[in-house]
């Protein structure tokens, strides 16, 4: 061999010694910090197999999770699908008040900077919490706090006909219109078709097209079931709705007119989404809920598109009393939702169209 080769074979040598020297420092080194970190980790109290994790999860800070008590519930942490590696010792310092974890990573991941509350949890907790609404949710002030979410979305923290705005009837068949969303003096939804007197006690009442499709479809099969469903009082105009208002107000006094009717304008018969009903047999709107047929909308009506816009027990929050007869149409899916989920048409709104 070459004396040029022989040096060339010595330098190749050389680099690889010295290429394992400086893995061995590096493993050594990892070793050795691996070491540091499960015996600083094992002090705070982490059992062998939380070590095993934290070491192996890219998406744990180490030098963060050393500076505080141990987290028993790390891994739920984590685990959390809206969990971000940059806010851990954020969630960390919350953790040493409340250990619940989506309590935590929303008020993090949100930048909320409330103080932190029995209040500030049972809102962000709330399945309808909208961020937007945090400040009025904080500002709102009522015992029973469970109920905050709902009451400010929708918006009974502001005055009624006083605070109100303009309906966005962008929205189409999922537009509001009540106490505080108006609709102008000429307007009312698509094309309005006469109810026929198959489907009406009435000679001229009219609904939206695709709505009155959607009830002769509910009637029809109800008729299968000999149950006689029949349309009352479908659309009425701005006039229409002022006339009976002022005549309610006139008759039985602000109070009770308040309760029952809405100001014109404000009312969803304007729109032709929505109609009272009644039985065949029973023209009288305020027995609807004694009969048959009631019992038969209330498991059914959702299954053509409808939804019992102001039921029992939720008066505080659409502004009305209970109204077994009054139906509104918002299509089958969303229908569907609010039956389910035994929520109002106000509450829906706020959280998935009020976007």
């Amino acid at each position: 061999m070459s004396k040029k080769k022989k040096l060339k074979l010595k330098y190749i040598y050389r680099r690889a010694l010295l290429l394992i020297i400086l893995v061995l420092i590096f493993a050594g080194s990892y070793i050795y910090i691996s070491g540091a970190d499960t015996r600083s980790l094992k002090k705070i109290g982490y059992t062998t197999d939380e070590i095993s994790f934290v070491i192996n999860q890219n998406k744990v800070n180490k030098k963060v999770l050393k500076r505080y008590p141990h987290i028993t519930n790390l891994n739920d942490l984590v685990h959390n699908k809206d969990y971000n590696k940059v806010n851990l010792s954020k969630y960390l310092d919350i953790w040493s008040k409340d250990k619940d974890i989506n309590t935590i990573v929303v008020i993090v991941n949100n930048d909320i900077k409330y103080p932190y509350s029995e209040k500030l949890v049972t809102i962000v907790n709330d399945k309808y919490f909208i961020l937007d609404n945090l400040d009025r949710y904080m500002s709102y002030d009522i015992e029973d706090t469970s109920k905050i979410v709902t009451n400010v979305n929708c918006n009974l923290d502001k005055e009624a006909y006083t605070d109100e705005v303009k309906t966005d009837v962008s929205d189409g068949y999922l537009m509001i219109v009540n106490k505080y969303y108006k609709l102008a003096e000429d307007y009312h939804y698509g094309e309005l078709v006469t109810v026929d007197k198959k489907y009406s006690v009435n000679n001229n009442d009219k609904l939206e097209k695709n709505t009155y499709e959607a009830f002769k479809k509910l009637v029809d099969a109800a008729e299968k079931e000999n149950l006689h469903i029949r349309s009352k009082s479908a659309y009425r105009s701005y006039n229409t709705q002022k006339n009976l208002y002022d005549n309610y107000k006139k008759t039985n006094g602000l109070e009770w007119a308040e309760k029952w009717s809405a100001h014109p304008g404000n009312s969803e018969h304007q729109t032709g989404l929505a109609l009272d009903v009644c039985s065949k047999d029973t023209y009288t709107i305020q027995k609807f809920s004694s009969t048959k047929e009631f019992l038969w909308m209330k498991d059914n009506s959702y299954k053509y598109g409808f939804i019992l816009r102001y039921p029992e027990g939720k008066e505080y929050i659409t502004g009305y009393n209970y109204e077994a007869w009054h139906y509104r149409y918002v299509g089958k899916e969303v229908a569907k939702y609010i039956h389910d989920n035994n929520i109002t048409f106000e509450e829906y709104w706020a959280y998935f169209v009020n976007k």
